[in-house]
């Protein structure tokens, strides 16, 4: 597994867009620091980086970036050639959410 230590992933439980960057992440063996925004004073904490609470967002240096497809961009780069194309074939079943239905 490969840690990136440099990064934190703000998410919230039952987000089918923060499931589909968890997808990628568990596809290609990363761990990064996980935040949910439910927990503490971490919604506060994402809108005094971000200026919004909107999930997923993954802190790169202190900025914030949004949209679970630039985040899975921005990790493929940092792992250049050994990222695998996530598979989200299954996500409807994983992340239950009405609208997806």
């Amino acid at each position: 597994m490969t840690t990136l230590d440099d990064l934190i992933l703000y998410e919230l439980p039952g987000c089918p867009f923060c499931a589909k960057v968890d997808r990628f992440l568990k596809q290609n063996d990363l761990e990064v620091e996980r935040r949910m925004i439910t927990e503490g004073t971490n919604r506060e904490d994402l809108i005094a980086i971000g200026g919004k609470k909107q999930c997923p967002c993954l802190i790169i240096d202190g900025k914030a970036l949004y949209e679970s497809d630039d985040i899975i961009d921005y990790l493929r780069t940092r792992i250049e050639g050994e990222a695998k194309e996530a598979d989200f074939s299954d996500l409807k079943e994983a992340c239950p959410v009405p609208w997806l239905q």
